[in-house]
């Protein structure tokens, strides 16, 4: 851990990693819309960062545990939306692209902001 290592930036870190797998996911069940028999992938990590914040430790071991959170891709086995067994609900995957990517640009800025301020203290601007 260095000198700017917090649980709020790893928290962020952790939180852009997800969202770029996700987005790698939404972007592959897109791209494989009409391919007979693909199965929709979903990411999951939220949780798993939810449940790292929420319990009792040092600085340290909270920044431990965000890092060691993976996304966790799925596959949905019995989803279909045609008859040739594709899975994709396109409606609905173009909406959680643009909300993964609001997500990812908001945690962009978030983390902008937490170095201006770190920028702020350190000239005493």
């Amino acid at each position: 851990m260095n000198w700017i290592d917090s649980v709020t930036t790893s928290l962020l870190d952790k939180n852009l990693d997800g969202l770029w797998a996700r987005q790698q996911a939404v972007t592959d069940n897109i791209a494989n819309f009409e391919t007979p028999g693909y199965k929709t992938k979903t990411v999951s990590f939220e949780n798993q960062l939810r449940a790292q914040i929420a319990q009792d430790g040092t600085t340290g071991e909270k920044i431990v545990g965000i890092e060691g959170v993976q996304p966790s891709v799925t596959e949905a086995k019995d989803e279909m939306f045609r008859a040739d067994g594709n899975g994709v609900d396109l409606e609905q995957q173009n909406i959680e692209l643009a909300r993964t990517q609001l997500n990812y640009y908001y945690s962009i800025s978030e983390i902008a902001d937490a170095f201006a301020r770190l920028k702020t203290a350190i000239k005493g601007t």
